[in-house]
């Protein structure tokens, strides 16, 4: 068991659970996604893990896939969500809900770019996955003030997640995909 937070705060950072497989196709970004049946126990093991562990405060995005599990886990405790629209994932702009592969076969070359310049390069009419955890820090910077002594809870979506991370840790946010949780996934990092 871990020790319980005092002079740093403990972040737990979860990945929001797996999506129904026809959304798991496309590049949902910062759109809704329906949580698939796997996803749902993702959800009932969440709200077991976190029994007895006493949270301060819960965050999501709005995308009801990281809303609502954010949800759940706060009535457990006792407490509301905290929605905060920062914490939403990267707006993918025209490729915004379409399948991948109709992207790939659509737009092949500035997906390329995209993959190849991760972290930095643009979907069309979007936004850079740097400009998303951006977004983030601000928020992070008007929550860390109060929160040592404290757990924070976080539900998020799995790129916006990672680079957050990484910008915790001072990685370069290409690096980000190395720091890839599981849909469902917890993650606990002390901040100082």
């Amino acid at each position: 068991m871990l020790a319980e937070p005092t002079d740093f705060c403990r972040l737990w950072l979860l990945r929001h659970p797996a999506l129904s497989p026809e959304q798991a196709e496309l590049a949902v970004g910062a759109g809704p996604a329906e949580l698939s049946r796997r996803g749902r126990a993702q959800v009932l093991r969440w709200l077991e893990r976190f029994r007895g562990v006493q949270l301060a405060e819960i965050w999501s995005g709005p995308q009801p896939q990281c809303s609502g599990p954010a949800r759940a886990l706060a009535e457990a405790q006792q407490q509301e969500a905290r929605v905060d629209a920062r914490l939403r994932d990267q707006e993918m702009g025209r490729w915004q809900g379409r399948a991948w592969n109709e992207v790939l076969r659509e737009e092949e070359g500035a997906l390329r770019t995209f993959f190849a310049e991760f972290g930095e390069a643009r979907p069309p009419d979007g936004e850079s996955l740097g400009d998303a955890v951006e977004r983030m820090l601000a928020w992070w910077t008007e929550v860390v003030p109060g929160a040592a002594g404290r757990s924070l809870l976080v539900v998020l979506p799995g790129g916006l997640l990672g680079a957050f991370t990484a910008a915790l840790l001072g990685m370069r946010l290409s690096r980000c995909l190395s720091l890839n949780l599981p849909h469902g996934g917890v993650a606990a990092r002390d901040v100082f």
